[in-house]
């Protein structure tokens, strides 16, 4: 870890270096400025694209002689306007600005004076003399040091509200002492009041705010979408972080797919009338659902939340800004977000990649998983229109579908901000990923080959094409492609590899074992099945889950669709109630299916299958 001191001490070089003082300064640190804030000031006001920039320091002091330095030396017809409040320090920066002779330098005494904002008496500089100094200019910079955190709560908030209309639409925002409370609070405040902003907080020895104002040519109008079904415990939380976003425009529609608890209710409770409820007569599951929200859209721009999760304050604001600096994107998403894990009460930090005109690396990873999250992703409408809406064919893993059909064909980008609060809890399904059917996924990432050739998604290795793809689906195991592919590819030690761990080839020592194992299954012995499995491979360890479960539970079926997924050439007739082997048939139907130009020859590698077991 780098020594503070020798920080500020590389800081007040550079800023010497730089501005060459005439004479010495007055000790920083303390109650000045520290010099490491004060190079981020003079850095950011010299990367402004102005000849002559009008700046506004609230609080006066080092500071003033430093941006003092800087006007004469890089902005000659630049302005510099300082505001003390304290007479005491008004002498003493005068005092500063003679011995440096900075004349170019205005200092004004203001006492701290009240104003009415937000229903609430604050004091704040009189700015009586501030205005009659800037006589119609309007200010570029405004750099706030002062007044003291001990003058009131969020002492440095009134800033932007009191002068607001003097300064200009892209103006910048430099506050100290960011780490403290009141500052951040102050921030918050800042962001609704300019609804589309850039800000940065700088680890310095007090922390760094850097604010900038973005004046948009085109305001975007948001479709916030929440499809819901029986959630309403969750759905208030969702309503009111959609509700709480910094930038104001957009509607927020809530489908209600059916539900039967008092969702309604909930939604009723909110009087905001960019809220529009719809309620459908009856559950018709999640893609009918999403479709239509779409439909009821009027924004050009779909917003995605899940009814369990939550949106932070500033995704639509930061949306806002990227979608005028990135006109060709047409898929934004957050780079960041959280994980709350609801029975514990814990949080953890995701961090997405961002696949920003890097078609090559959105592909490998299209490939294996999801590139992007669904939930808060924004997406322009255009692409319902001219890719399609999410297939009623995939009850699940819909959103993964949808993106295989169009991230391939688009430019997506990822936002530095944070945007999320992801939950995960006993009601959905990423709690227990035993419940997924990942038979899905196996279809998508099929399908995905067929349009478009493996070469492109391994382009690193051409050459081990069928041997990486089998990879990318034991991912979501399925051992029974993946070991296709690897027949395809000629890999025997990986291929013998992937059977071995799978439990759908068994030879010698195992293939005893293996009778064994269904001996205890048809005895009732399910917990000796099930210690044995772990011998065997994972189609065994499903089918012995499948068993230990009480008959007909959730989890029993899902273990036993994983275990058919795994091996769908075993007979389960026998083992198996006739109504469960009609609820699995799809997962295996959707397994040995041929959907690509590469599935050719599944009913060779079939019977090779049956010959080896």
């Amino acid at each position: 870890m780098v020594n503070p001191e020798f920080l500020q001490t590389e800081a007040y070089i550079q800023l010497q270096r730089l501005l060459n003082f005439r004479a010495p300064l007055s000790f920083t640190r303390g109650w000045a400025a520290s010099p490491d804030f004060l190079l981020v000031a003079v850095r950011e006001i010299l990367s402004l694209k102005k000849e002559r920039p009008v700046i506004v320091e609230a609080g006066s002091g080092v500071s003033t002689v430093i941006l003092g330095y800087m006007l004469e030396k890089f902005f000659p017809g630049g302005v510099l306007i300082s505001l003390e409040h304290d007479f005491t320090y008004y002498e003493k920066t005068k005092r500063e600005l003679e011995i440096h002779r900075l004349s170019g330098v205005r200092l004004i005494h203001a006492p701290l004076v009240s104003y009415f904002i937000d229903t609430k008496e604050w004091l704040w500089y009189d700015t009586d003399e501030l205005r009659r100094e800037l006589s119609g200019k309007k200010i570029d910079v405004l750099l706030i040091d002062g007044p003291p955190e001990a003058t009131q709560k969020e002492a440095r908030y009134p800033a932007v509200p009191v002068l607001r209309e003097l300064l200009t639409t892209d103006f910048l925002l430099l506050l100290d002492d960011a780490s403290r409370d009141g500052e951040k609070k102050a921030l918050e405040r800042w962001k609704r009041e300019i609804e589309v902003y850039e800000h940065e907080i700088l680890s310095t020895e007090k922390g760094t705010l850097i604010f900038r104002a973005v004046p948009l040519k085109k305001r975007p109008f948001f479709s916030v979408c929440i499809p819901t079904y029986n959630r309403s415990s969750y759905l208030k939380e969702a309503i009111e972080s959609v509700l709480s976003q910094t930038y104001p425009e957009f509607e927020l529609i809530i489908y209600d797919d059916g539900s039967t608890d008092d969702t309604q209710r909930v939604v009723s409770g909110f009087s905001d009338n960019r809220i529009r409820y719809i309620k459908g007569e009856k559950n018709r599951g999640r893609p009918y659902a999403r479709n239509r929200c779409v439909e009821l859209a009027r924004g050009e721009w779909i917003v995605w939340l899940d009814d369990d999760d939550r949106f932070k304050p500033d995704l639509l604001s930061a949306y806002a800004l990227d979608i005028e600096k990135f006109p060709d994107v047409s898929v934004f998403y957050p780079t960041r977000g959280v994980v709350f894990y609801q029975d514990s009460g814990a949080y953890s930090p995701i961090v997405m990649e961002n696949f920003f005109r890097n078609r090559k690396g959105l592909l490998r990873k299209l490939i294996k998983n999801p590139p992007i999250p669904n939930p808060a992703s924004c997406i322009n409408r255009k692409l319902f229109e001219d890719f399609g809406g999410y297939s009623s064919d995939f009850p699940r893993a819909q959103d993964y579908e949808f993106w295989s059909r169009v991230l391939p064909h688009v430019e997506a980008k990822g936002v530095n901000v944070d945007g999320f609060i992801y939950r995960i809890h006993s009601g959905n399904v990423s709690a227990n990923t035993l419940k997924m059917d990942y038979s899905y996924e196996s279809v998508i990432k099929r399908k995905l080959i067929d349009r478009i050739s493996l070469s492109e998604f391994y382009y690193f290795a051409p050459e081990r094409s069928f041997e990486l793809f089998s990879k990318d689906l034991l991912f979501h195991e399925d051992y029974f492609n993946a070991l296709y592919y690897l027949w395809l590819s000629g890999k025997k030690e990986v291929l013998e590899k992937v059977a071995g761990e799978s439990g759908i080839i068994m030879k010698g020592k195992k293939k005893k074992l293996e009778r064994r194992f269904f001996s205890f299954i048809k005895s009732g012995n399910y917990r000796a099945a099930f210690e044995l499995s772990e011998k065997l491979g994972k189609f065994h360890r499903y089918i012995s889950l499948y068993f230990l479960q009480p008959p007909g539970h959730s989890d029993s079926v899902a273990a036993l669709k994983r275990a058919v997924m795994i091996n769908p050439l075993f007979n389960l007739t026998g083992f198996v109630d006739r109504n469960i082997l009609s609820e699995i048939s799809p997962v295996k139907e959707r397994i040995l299916t041929s959907l690509n130009r590469y599935e050719g020859r599944k009913g060779e590698f079939i019977n090779w299958i049956e010959g080896e077991v």
